[in-house]
């Protein structure tokens, strides 16, 4: 709404319609798509080459009137470059096969019906989409059959490169509006263009298997690698925002629980107190024996904001919600103690977050050994998972989300449980590429204190695989097959050694085979104590404390 005296300024949306309609407002630029997907795919790319609008509204008449006001809206918010109601027209949850390769990301998740939030199952049907981002990635795949796989293909190319890419059921009147069927040559297609051929090839064996229709689905692959060599996908680029200036004066707690890690502690607190932006304070949640406390460390940053909070019980995320429930500061920087950071650190946490109006920042870790650093690194997008060794919000957020569930205390996946609670409740996490640290994986210390260095790999060969906490977590999200997908590739990950990961001879491969057959047992074993800590751990329910003042 304009100010009195104020002229109020209408963003420009063209409204490109599937077929001919008389309901398109007056004085609104319309494009009129041919109904076979590769012409319409041409048509839009004219548009984009033309004198195209800063607002593309992707709209089938059979929905009604196109929603101007309600896309008016929309834009107005600023938290999006794509809103679409995909879940609402048919799209939730495909293709099924994601969960054969990805079956426990984070995007595998759609909002809750009827809600809004981080999705990028699109609807050509109904999407409102930033024009700038469109052209950036390259517009509509010409080598989909039709719109469904064409949409869900371009709503997972936008998310992965950079767009915020969100649901909006108030784009639709009708809801359950008949949605094109998904053909095997399309379902793979999608699966080709996005994952590479070794995980299509395993999914289409596993849709054979769970179809019983091994030649439909052989003959769809085929068709679908036919079309991708011989129609590559357009090259895409970055969808991007413009820096912005951060919050002014902001007073930042910065939360860091230790345990046997003194070495790596005084070079990170020296590296925090001389950040560009001052923490108002920087808590350290103290887990180490009492007869191996270093007091004199703490000592030495007298006068420099380092509080210590001595904690007996161990727990990493016992330790993070206390620090947070003593935080005086308005934002809550998180970071792990075997980590190097640079002065810029904080300040480039609280710009990417006043960039993109998230709710949650996720920083990038760079390894010191291990696997090379993702391409996705480099630039802002929606995280992935958030990662509590590099991130940082508002400490209202814990106010409204809760504090982080201590049934992962000890074990794994706590952090992503908190961000994934946040996506789904509509909040928006991202990725900040220049919010960098350098994650020294140190041998001792943390979690290596109870054996862990991640989920499915212990040093206790005895002890329950995996962790209980990974079962938890997907029993508290995730559909059956999900979680018996995530078990089973999580499994067979965990049980191959990195030397073979990445080169090994057909020896190697056989005496590997050999020993796993033989613990095969034992392995049995494990998952079953850990399937039955999980299920008492689903039975107690979360133990999510509430924020105090």
């Amino acid at each position: 709404m304009a100010a009195e005296g104020e002229i109020e300024v209408r963003p420009r949306i063209d409204v490109l319609t599937w077929g001919a309609t008389q309901s398109v407002p007056a004085g609104v630029v319309q494009v009129e798509l041919p109904r076979e997907l590769p012409a319409a795919a041409r048509a839009v790319e004219a548009h984009l080459e033309g004198d195209a609008g800063p607002w593309l509204l992707l709209w089938d008449p059979v929905l009604g009137p196109p929603p101007i006001e309600v896309a008016e809206a929309l834009i107005a918010e600023r938290t999006g470059d794509v809103w679409h109601a995909g879940p609402l027209l048919g799209l939730g949850d495909l293709p099924e096969e994601h969960d054969y390769i990805h079956p426990s990301h984070p995007f595998v998740l759609d909002p809750p019906r009827g809600a809004g939030g981080t999705c990028w199952r699109l609807s050509l049907a109904a999407a409102l989409v930033r024009t700038d981002a469109l052209r950036a990635v390259g517009g509509i795949d010409a080598g989909f059959h039709g719109t469904s796989g064409a949409g869900l293909e371009l709503g997972r190319r936008l998310i992965e490169q950079g767009a915020l890419v969100r649901s909006a059921p108030v784009l639709v009147a009708a809801r359950g509006a008949r949605v094109e069927a998904l053909d095997e040559h399309d379902r793979f297609l999608f699966l080709l263009r996005t994952f590479g051929a070794k995980w299509v090839r395993y999914a289409a064996a596993r849709r054979a298997i769970a179809t019983r229709r091994p030649w439909r689905t052989l003959c769809g692959l085929r068709a679908a690698a036919v079309t991708h060599r011989g129609t590559p996908a357009a090259p895409a680029g970055l969808v991007e925002r413009a820096p912005v200036v951060a919050p002014d004066d902001p007073s930042i707690t910065v939360v860091l629980p230790t345990l046997g890690r003194y070495e790596l502690l005084r070079p990170l607190l020296e590296q925090l107190t001389t950040q560009t932006i001052a923490p108002l304070e920087v808590l350290v949640v103290d887990q180490n024996d009492p007869e191996r406390r270093d007091h004199d460390l703490y000592r030495s940053f007298e006068g420099r904001g380092v509080r210590v909070i001595w904690q007996t019980e161990r727990g990493q995320w016992i330790s993070r919600n206390e620090a947070v429930q003593q935080a005086r500061g308005e934002w809550i920087a998180f970071i792990d103690d075997d980590s190097e950071i640079e002065p810029t650190f904080l300040a480039e946490h609280l710009e990417g977050i006043a960039r993109y109006g998230a709710e949650l920042s996720t920083g990038a870790s760079l390894a010191v050994v291990g696997a090379p650093v993702p391409e996705n690194y480099a630039f802002y997008r929606v995280a992935d998972q958030w990662d509590s060794g590099n991130g940082m919000c508002r400490r209202d957020l814990f106010a409204e989300m809760g504090l982080f569930d201590e049934q992962f205390d000890r074990q794994r996946r706590g952090d992503a449980e908190f961000g994934l609670r946040v996506q789904l409740a509509g909040g928006l996490v991202i990725h900040n590429p220049r919010a960098t640290r350098v994650h020294l994986k140190a041998d001792e210390g943390g979690l290596r204190s109870y054996g862990s260095w991640d989920g499915f790999r212990h040093k206790d060969r005895s002890g329950p695989l995996p962790v209980p906490s990974m079962l938890y977590y997907t029993a508290r999200y995730h559909s059956p097959r999900q979680r018996r997908e995530d078990l089973f590739l999580g499994l067979v990950n965990g049980m191959v050694p990195y030397h073979l990961k990445r080169r090994a001879t057909p020896g190697q491969w056989a005496r590997f085979a050999l020993v796993e057959l033989v613990n095969l047992p034992s392995t049995r074993r494990r998952v079953r104590r850990s399937q039955s800590l999980a299920r008492a751990m689903v039975a107690e329910g979360p133990r999510i404390p509430e924020l105090r003042g």
